[in-house]
This record gives C-alpha cells, structure tokens and sequence, in this order.
C-alpha cells in the first residue's frame, strides 16, 4: 500500500514504526523498588525479578512508540504501576497482537497488556483479569463526507480493521443483522497496523476506519479525523497470562490501584471507562460493565 505523509500527524509515522518484530523491546524507566521482596518467585517468571509484558505498541493514546522509539501510553504506565507493587522491574516486548497469545502460553513473556478483548473463549485457553471496558469507534475523514451517524449507515461502506480481532469481529456481526435485514453489508478491510488503516482512510480507499474509541478520540486531535459513531458492542478488556501465580498477584495489584485511586485516575486522563467488575481471573460470560 502506498504510503502517505499526513500533515501535522507525526503519531501515525511512530505507530507505523511499532508494528516491529517480536525482537523489538523496551525496557521502562520504572525499576523494582530497592529492598523490596518480589510478590512472584523466579519459577514463575521469564526472568526471576522481572515482569516481561508483551504490548503491541500501535494504539496511540493506549501503547505506543514515541519519538525516541520508546514504548509508552495509558497500559504502559498501568504495567509500571503493577510491577512496582509487585517489587519487579517491567519490561516491555513489542509484539505483533496474532503472536502474543502462544506466546504467553509458551512461557516466552509473563503477561500481555495491549488492550485485548475478554471473551468467555479466549479466558478457556489463557488466564484473563477484567479491568477496563471499550466500545468500537468508527473514524471518518474530516466532515464526515460520507454523513456516518450510526451503525445503520455502515451499510454499503468500506471500513477499515487493525488485523482481524474484536472490530473484525464486531463488524462481521454487524455484516449478519445487515443481511438479515436485506441491507448491503460492510466491506471490511484488514491492515496490519492501525496507522495503515488511517492513510487507507486518509488516501480515500475506505471510507472509515474501526477501533476503539479511545483511540479514535486520539486520531481526531490533530484535525484530519473524526468520530463518527462510537460505543459499538462494548465489553471488557483483560490482561492475560499463561500461569497462575503472575495472574492471581497482578490482580491483587490491579485491586490494590482501584482501593488507592490510581486506577480511577489514570482512566479519566485517558478518558477510558472502568471495569466495574471483580478484578480477578475470570471465565464465563461477562458483561460491559
């Protein structure tokens, strides 16, 4: 896909950088606290003192790389926030989303933290902790050309998707009632980085681009984008693990922060909604809440 320089928009050029290789890493300035006694043993660690956290560092205001190629945005400071109350030293790998799944399952990082959608399947094959909630947004150009207000009004148009997950999904659920109800249904196309997807909406070859609204929100600061329709399909986000230990002290963190206010306050920086819920690890049906 050709690529285009969109003014005043240096934040796609770094998420374009963040799509890496699994061999891209960044350690946060955050370090364990000096004699402090790690709350995880080495035995259930990647490194023994040491919290490696998988991102996937294409979701500006959320996790993304700045002009230093530094990861950072709203899940990198939480992750910070969590291995300092755990007396561990974050590290953060930049992952591709499709890989970090078997990863976490193979040992080869401690927990992910990219902003993945809790569903009652994904919490049969990992170990997933509830702790925010996200609605899909749909961004459009400047104006809203097109006159998207709705999900109705997707009907007929060409959308763009990060790699399929949860807004591919939600879409082809869309695409279902749309065709039920005798409508034209969405053309969705998928790009590898959310930063592909806005210079397709920039370049004209689609005619929207669907994320999550705190990302859309992010995109529409620098006047090139708008928000057209948001709160589609909402539902909980989860950090994941592959093993116990790791899973049940970062949820005792994460309760930790919401008894202290960290949580509550970094969410209203970010503008993202709390999960209400019990923050534990979770499986079954969960609502947005």
């Amino acid at each position: 896909m050709r690529r285009l320089l969109i003014a005043a928009s240096a934040a796609l050029l770094l998420t374009v950088a963040a799509c890496g290789s699994e061999d891209s890493s960044s350690t946060s300035a955050a370090a364990s606290p000096t004699g402090c006694t790690p709350k995880v043993g080495k035995a259930d660690l990647v490194k023994a003192g040491t919290l490696t956290i998988s991102t996937n560092a294409t979701l500006p205001p959320m996790q993304y790389l700045d002009s230093s190629n530094k990861i950072i945005g709203m899940r990198i400071d939480l992750g910070d926030e969590i291995a300092k109350l755990l007396c561990l030293t974050p590290k953060f790998v930049n992952i591709p989303f499709d890989a970090q799944i078997p990863g976490v399952q193979s040992g080869r990082w401690d927990m992910i933290d990219t902003g993945m959608f809790y569903t009652p399947e994904r919490a049969q094959t990992i170990k997933l902790v509830p702790y925010e909630i996200q609605g899909v947004a749909v961004s459009v150009a400047k104006g809203n050309p097109k006159k998207i207000t709705s999900e109705d009004d997707l009907s007929g148009r060409a959308i763009a998707v990060e790699a399929p997950g949860y807004e591919f999904d939600t879409l082809t659920a869309l695409n279902k009632e749309l065709k039920a109800a005798g409508k034209k249904q969405v053309t969705i196309r998928s790009f590898t980085t959310t930063a592909d997807a806005y210079q397709a909406l920039a370049a004209g070859q689609v005619e929207g681009v669907a994320i999550v609204e705190a990302v859309t929100s992010y995109y529409q600061k620098d006047g090139a984008f708008e928000t057209a329709v948001k709160g589609i399909n909402p539902a909980p986000l989860a950090l994941g693990f592959g093993k116990d230990k790791p899973a049940e002290a970062v949820a005792q963190a994460l309760n930790t922060l919401r008894a202290n206010g960290y949580l509550a306050a970094l969410f209203k920086k970010y503008g993202v909604t709390a999960y209400s819920g019990a923050l534990k690890v979770t499986t079954g049906a969960v609502g947005a809440k």
